[in-house]
């Protein structure tokens, strides 16, 4: 096992609407600007961000066996997780699913946003990225980042008001498959950049 395979450090979570260009590999170091995507900023300690896969299937079982002989998979949902630390309008639109609309302060008018929310049925889908970092052969930090064509986001836990715990905010995001990508890669796609550029 090689230790630079090792990776530790906090994550980072992206998004930005359907079709966005993934950052590239070579040009967007790790903890670049990602063009056109939008960071959700810091989560909560402990938290980090999440990915499962979650998955079902069918085995098939034989009488001369009794272990299964075949199986097909059925299902294959990947979900993100994290407490988003920081209440931004643009976080609480998104997790709200509603449009912020911002008032600038007057003279007898304090600034703020307003965020309606209520009952529609339709979800907006967004492109989700996830990057962290491993080291390569020269110690630089290089960016192991998964990407994923389409999901939605929404509140998944209870939000704590306290006065001894930090208040986050738990999120959840199902990833659907996109089917206008190439066959085997509808959900998503995994970038590690393992060296530097050699000029």
């Amino acid at each position: 096992m090689a230790d630079i395979d090792i990776l530790i450090g906090p994550g980072r979570l992206y998004y930005a609407p359907l079709a966005t260009a993934n950052p590239d590999e070579t040009t967007v170091a790790f903890g670049g600007t990602w063009t056109s995507w939008t960071s959700v900023g810091d989560f909560l300690e402990g938290s980090g961000v999440t990915l499962s896969m979650e998955e079902e299937h069918t085995k098939v079982y034989t009488e001369l066996s009794t272990a299964p002989v075949a199986a097909v998979r059925t299902k294959r949902e990947p979900i993100i997780k994290l407490a988003l630390a920081e209440h931004s309008g643009a976080n609480l639109a998104l997790v709200l699913d509603g449009t912020k609309t911002d008032t600038a302060a007057g003279a007898s008018q304090k600034a703020y946003s307003s965020i309606p929310f209520g009952t529609n049925s339709t979800i907006d889908f967004y492109k989700w990225g996830i990057e962290g970092f491993r080291y390569d052969s020269a110690g630089t930090a290089q960016p192991v980042r998964y990407f994923f064509h389409k999901g939605f986001l929404r509140l998944a836990g209870d939000v704590n008001f306290s006065k001894s715990d930090p208040t986050g905010i738990p999120v959840e995001i199902t990833i659907l498959a996109d089917r206008s990508q190439s066959a085997g890669a509808e959900l998503g796609e995994l970038v590690i950049v393992t060296a530097p550029a050699t000029s």
